[in-house]
């Protein structure tokens, strides 16, 4: 994120992973249906090619307290995307397919996790100041309803990035605490996975049956060096994610 890359790694094909620079901030990236990349940069979205060539740049706000942080594509072809800042002055951000960006939402702290939910219209999200997961429901294009989904208040760590499975649940990356953790569709927590580096900052699904769930770890903030912070793990959680949802812009 910080070093403006994007690391590709295709683990199915055994090829090597390379990494591509596209500017100073690299926060987001999702698929375009027709090929390319949809990407969350400091202050806006990039649209790229399948290479990573940079085609458009659309400019989201204008406050230099606030960068894009983490984003996802919903059902109905967008891509959202919030900001990260010092205190709740940011923002939920809607990039339509036109090109056009509107703000979902103000008073965000640290947007994060965003992810559909593959058993209905709706979205999961984390703005981590919460310590929850809320489930919004967008119509024609702006925040119709935002409802908590899980109280994460009383659990270790900071809820970070998320991923969906396919039976409903979802993957949330502790920040702080070294783990992974599984919300069930009734919002309680089922599942966990532990990692041996305090700061889990994502995880998304792979592999040819998307049965591998990958997870990143930071070294930021850490007191002492950590072999393991900052690495890329690869875990079997016995469930399959489901597809990633495009941007059709």
């Amino acid at each position: 994120m910080i070093d403006g890359a994007v690391l590709r790694l295709d683990p199915v094909h055994d090829a090597a992973p390379s990494i591509v620079r596209i500017g100073p901030w690299a926060a987001a990236l999702r698929p375009r249906a027709g090929g390319g990349w949809v990407i969350a940069v400091k202050d806006g979205f990039v649209l790229a090619d399948a290479d990573l060539r940079l085609e458009r740049e659309i400019r989201a706000f204008d406050d230099s307290r606030l960068r894009m942080n983490d984003g996802a594509c919903a059902t109905d072809g967008s891509f959202l995307c919030g900001t990260a800042g010092p205190g709740a002055v940011g923002y939920l951000f809607r990039l339509d397919p036109s090109g056009a960006v509107s703000v979902l939402a103000d008073g965000i702290s640290i947007s994060n996790g965003l992810v559909a939910d593959p058993l209905s219209e709706a979205m999961f999200y984390v703005d981590t100041a919460t310590r929850r997961i809320d489930r919004l429901r967008l119509v024609g294009g702006v925040l119709a309803e935002r409802e908590p989904f899980a109280d994460l208040s009383t659990s270790e760590g900071l809820p970070d990035g998320i991923a969906a499975d396919a039976d409903g649940g979802v993957w949330v990356a502790m920040w702080g605490a070294g783990e992974v953790i599984r919300i069930g569709p009734d919002g309680r927590q089922d599942a966990r996975i532990e990692l041996p580096t305090p700061h889990v900052s994502a995880c998304a699904f792979g592999g040819a049956q998307l049965e591998d769930l990958y997870i990143t770890t930071s070294q930021q903030d850490l007191p002492r060096r950590d072999a393991s912070a900052g690495a890329l793990f690869r875990a079997q959680p016995g469930v399959r994610g489901v597809p990633t949802l495009p941007f059709e812009g």
